[in-house]
């Protein structure tokens, strides 16, 4: 362990090799004066298999569990929690390296019986999506020599049995998991994080401190809201995927770019394969196609064959259904009420992989755009087509545009890019398509010509530092612990917010399996960290009024209308929620009042909607 001083920063890194097999610091304790105990069991100096475990005096609660898809560990270190301890799990996004690991807390039995797993509505749909298709993955590298499955449907349906969706209100932890003691007074929030469909960010609140989780943050989406702001707090949990890069290229230019040089492929009989993550960036892709492809020539638009792919299938589909109220952007819901389109990232001539025969159609006189999982080529169909690709094609595309972690085939390609080399070998986990999947871990070794690829950085679903330097500064914490980022992200990223985020005196870097403890603000300012969240959303800020037929019947209803109307409760419950939010830490008000208003107000709510008799 290190300790430096900078500016009167305090920096701690802790690496995970420091502890032994025997020597993880297991033990946590919470008490008078430490409200908060973190221990990252992942995503520190990685990207990858975030997971944190949040202890208070009355709980145990988990903030994410993903999986790695690079090289490393591949599931979160769970040791030391045992059977049932854990008592709800917090999700903040459905990306694989965010929930990727939880039929294997299932499979351990680390959860409570009844323990929930909260989240945001479009984050429970995604996430079922992702681990069905990620149990396939493991079935068939649990085959390999030397492996293990580790989890079975069994689990999966389990974990998905537990999921507690909701929307970005606030919440008392005590409505949501039974038999806690009546002692704990955890309450949590969550916020739009602007990087996908249902993303978040979460803060907890007990005992007079505030802790924020910011998940990943985007904020450079075309059908997403913006981040919203989120409240002031004593400790900050902060992504750092791209703390060394001040600010990406714009994203609309690369949209243009990427949509550019797409057609411009296909106008010189070139193929096309974009690899990216199924779950948000094949929805950025479509979309771009969705609003372009009209405006093309007839002839140009007839020669193209656009295919979307593997779990880009199904999460489209989600999106489709979900992409509404405060989870879309204006532009989305734009689409919905004035066009009435009902499939938003649905261009109309593409076509699911799943419906057509890949082989035939890569043998057609029509030329190929083909968007598919996974981002890095390191599963799913991408890593097929590429192998395709290079058996076939003297001249060919391939569009990298999203981040490549260490180890992968498409961190290989990446750097193939200034490499002063003519091509690239590389092995790929993939045959042909048609001839299913390799045996163990050999895979097919192609050539690459380096001319094939493209990289576009303006798509980032992560903001670069200035977006996370922004967030910090909302957040005005003492102390900021960086994770999901890789050790140089990391200590640049630090420098800059220790020079730049006034309220700052500690920063950790790493911290592996490190108790990091919470204590409330030692300052004695006015601005208190629990004082300053007015109401966000106002009920009249809502575009539906909240009114019913009480004499329309179940035929009658309109349920898109009533999915908006809703969101419209929704945004208006949170609201008193909000506002109750600041009382909570009022002396005059004990936790079981506070409750018993927050109650009374929905109930009424709900009464004079006609929504409760």
């Amino acid at each position: 362990m290190t300790d430096d001083t900078n500016n009167q920063v305090a920096y701690k890194t802790t690496t995970a090799t420091e502890y032994a097999e025997d020597d993880v610091p297991l033990e946590v304790e919470p008490g008078e004066g430490t409200p908060f105990v973190v221990i990252p069991r992942g995503g520190v100096q990685e990207v990858g298999r975030s997971c944190y475990q949040l202890e208070t005096r009355f709980g145990t609660y988990l903030v994410d569990a993903g999986l790695n898809q690079g090289d490393g560990g591949q599931f979160p270190d769970f040791r030391g929690i045992d059977e049932g301890q854990i008592d709800a799990v917090f999700l903040t996004h459905a990306h694989i390296d965010h929930v990727g690991a939880l039929p294997v807390i299932e499979s351990r039995q680390l959860l409570s019986p009844r323990a929930p797993i909260i989240t945001t509505r479009p984050t429970e749909a995604l996430a079922s999506t992702l681990l069905k298709d990620s149990l396939k993955i493991h079935k068939e590298k649990a085959k390999d020599p030397g492996r293990e499955q580790l989890y079975t449907d069994a689990d999966v349906r389990k974990v998905l049995d537990r999921f507690e969706p909701r929307g970005y209100i606030r919440g008392d932890i005590q409505d949501y998991v039974p038999n806690l003691s009546d002692q704990e007074t955890l309450t949590f929030e969550f916020g739009n994080a602007g990087h996908l469909l249902g993303s978040a960010w979460i803060a907890f609140e007990t005992m007079g401190s505030r802790i924020v989780f910011s998940g990943d943050l985007g904020g450079r989406s075309n059908h997403l809201p913006d981040i919203e702001e989120p409240p002031k707090a004593d400790s900050l949990f902060l992504e750092s995927t791209y703390g060394s890069t001040e600010n990406h290229d714009s994203a609309d230019d690369t949209r243009t770019e990427i949509y550019s040089d797409a057609i411009t492929a296909v106008r010189n009989q070139e193929p096309v394969l974009i690899p990216c993550f199924g779950v948000g960036r094949s929805q950025e892709l479509l979309y771009i196609f969705k609003n372009r492809l009209h405006q093309l020539d007839n002839d140009t638009r007839s020669r193209i064959q656009l295919i979307y792919d593997g779990m880009a299938v199904s999460a489209t589909n989600t999106y489709n259904q979900h992409a509404h109220g405060e989870f879309a952007s204006e532009s989305i819901r734009n689409l919905r009420v004035n066009n009435g389109e009902d499939q938003p990232f649905l261009p109309d001539q593409a076509e699911a992989g799943y419906h057509i025969d890949r082989q035939e159609a890569l043998d057609n006189e029509r030329i190929p755009i083909i968007i598919a999982p996974s981002g890095m080529l390191s599963g799913g169909w991408a890593p097929s087509y590429l192998v395709e690709f290079a058996e076939r094609y003297d001249h060919a595309n391939i569009f990298l545009c999203g981040f490549q972690a260490e180890g992968t085939p498409g961190r290989q390609l990446e750097e193939a890019i200034t490499a002063d080399t003519e091509t690239i070998e590389i092995t790929l986990p993939a045959l042909r398509l048609g001839e299913g999947v390799p045996d163990a871990d050999d895979g097919t070794t192609v050539e690459i010509p380096s001319t094939w690829i493209s990289r576009y950085s303006g798509l980032s679903a992560h903001g670069a530092r200035d977006t996370l330097r922004w967030f910090a500064r909302l957040v005005s914490p003492e102390e900021i612990t960086l994770v999901h980022g890789e050790p140089d992200q990391q200590r640049a990223l630090a420098a800059n917010l220790a020079d730049k985020v006034e309220t700052v005196t500690g920063i950790r870097i790493g911290g592996m399996m490190d108790a990091t403890p919470v204590r409330p603000r030692t300052d004695n300012k006015t601005d208190s960290a629990l004082t300053d969240r007015p109401a966000t959303k106002l009920l009249d800020e809502a575009e539906h009024e909240l009114t019913f037929d009480e004499t329309a019947t179940a035929a009658d209803i309109d349920h898109s209308d009533l999915v908006d109307r809703m969101d419209a409760l929704e945004m208006a419950l949170r609201t008193i929620d909000a506002e109750l939010g600041v009382a909570r830490h009022d002396d005059t008000l004990s936790e079981a009042e506070i409750r018993s208003i927050v109650r009374d107000e929905v109930k009424s709510l709900l009464t004079e909607e006609g929504i409760l008799d």
